[in-house]
């Protein structure tokens, strides 16, 4: 998961803890593809607007190392939010409720 807001990373994280989720937290685009090379993801939750790799630019280059990684994108904002891909990118706008993430993440890994 790759959330620049600390608060906000580790709530998420725990609670996708509870749901019997292993989670990576990360504070940017970059460390995501870090962690992502050490560990492979089975799905990668971003944020879109994060310091030194924002979410476009991770996106793009996950896209082109794991062209079928499910992704769920995190956003506060509407400018720059990549277009929903049945099957492969859910996007939900914050805030939203934990169900709603839950749900993605079931969507996309079956």
């Amino acid at each position: 998961m790759a959330e620049d807001e600390d608060l906000v990373a580790m709530a998420l994280a725990s609670t996708l803890e509870d749901y019997g989720y292993r989670v990576t937290a990360v504070h940017n685009g970059l460390e995501a593809m870090e962690a992502n090379e050490k560990d492979p993801a089975a799905l990668l939750i971003t944020d879109m607007r994060m310091p030194v790799m924002d979410g476009n630019s991770l996106i793009r280059l996950i896209r082109q190392r794991r062209s079928n990684l499910p992704i769920v994108v995190m956003t506060g904002y509407s400018d720059s939010v990549p277009a929903q891909q049945p099957g492969k990118l859910i996007v939900l706008t914050k805030p939203f409720m934990v169900g709603a993430l839950i749900k993605a993440i079931r969507t996309l890994i079956k």
